[in-house]
């Protein structure tokens, strides 16, 4: 046996898309550890787990923003907070009984929102990080009942099945998919867009939407990594939600992330040796976005001039 096949190559960043759940929690709780975080996340770092840092360490730096994971973070804080008030505004005004969160991941929104304690909120992802999830948060009491569903998503038949379950159980059903859509097929986003208007108690949907310039940009930096587990970024409308609307559903609120960054011009940011606000992190992007395609361009692309984050209602 030679040396070289003595040497064990290290596994892959990324082995399963699931792997991209731990990468976006470990971001949650290097924000939720700041004094003056957007949102407190108290099983993040658990949740992620030693996995999650690594992926985190490990991902390439995107153009524009400061090398390490605290580079990007305050872009995955600013999507949960978003996510966050849209969801709680959805809850209220649909006086919804659920909430269907597709692709759920390890998310732990129903431990620290304040959610009516009549709601059920149901999760529905891959046995495997659901089981991961169930042991970490064992013993803490959510705001409201928590259903868990393990199912593949990507299945349609078991996709089917877990639409006609929730939607006969429940009247007022809020939909939420906060990064899954970007893992899709332009044809499966369709198919899902339509499944869902087909349920006449899936009363609002949260989502998220990239635009293709986007797409391209990330994937330049981070698509070898996701490849490897065979987690790349695929849909990405350049009609932004207007992609939606032959499928059954209207917008109701379209958040720009550029606006949505400069909301937060005091929320401090530890980078490496110093601090900036988002608001700083995202001109710095524009900056670095501005170099590529020119500055009227990066200035629309980023102030969502197709959207980014939606909260979408049936036609």
């Amino acid at each position: 046996m030679s040396r070289n096949d003595s040497i064990t190559s290290p596994p892959p960043l990324i082995e399963h898309v699931s792997d991209t759940a731990r990468w976006v929690a470990f971001h949650r709780a290097l924000e939720s550890e700041r004094p003056d975080a957007l949102f407190r996340d108290l099983f993040a770092r658990r949740l992620a787990g030693e996995r999650g840092q690594r992926i985190a360490e490990g991902m390439p730096a995107l153009p524009g923003t400061y090398p390490g994971p605290r580079g990007v973070t305050w872009f995955f804080s600013v999507r949960t907070k978003v996510f966050d008030e849209l969801i709680l505004d959805s809850i209220q005004s649909v006086d919804a009984d659920a909430v269907l969160n597709l692709a759920a991941g390890l998310d732990a929104r129903p431990y620290r929102l304040q959610l009516p304690s009549s709601l059920v909120w149901i999760e529905a992802d891959r046995a495997e990080i659901l089981d991961a999830k169930t042991e970490v948060l064992a013993g803490a009491k959510p705001a409201c009942r928590v259903e868990r569903i393990g199912v593949d998503l990507a299945d349609a038949r078991a996709r089917q099945h877990l639409f006609d379950q929730v939607g006969s159980a429940h009247e007022r059903v809020v939909v939420v998919t906060e990064g899954l859509l970007v893992y899709l097929a332009e044809a499966s986003v369709g198919s899902l867009a339509n499944e869902l208007s087909t349920r006449v108690s899936m009363r609002r949907w949260v989502l998220e939407s990239v635009v293709p310039e986007v797409l391209k940009r990330n994937m330049r930096a981070w698509g070898s990594v996701l490849a490897q587990g065979h987690a790349e970024w695929k849909f990405a409308s350049p009609n932004g939600f207007e992609f939606f609307r032959p499928h059954g559903w209207s917008p109701k609120v379209e958040r720009s992330f550029f606006a949505e960054a400069r909301r937060f011009p005091a929320v401090s940011t530890a980078t490496n040796g110093g601090g900036s606000s988002v608001s700083a992190n995202a001109q710095n992007l524009l900056k670095a976005v501005a170099a590529e395609i020119g500055l009227g361009r990066a200035i629309k692309l980023l102030h969502g001039e197709r959207g980014w984050v939606h909260l979408i209602m049936r036609n």
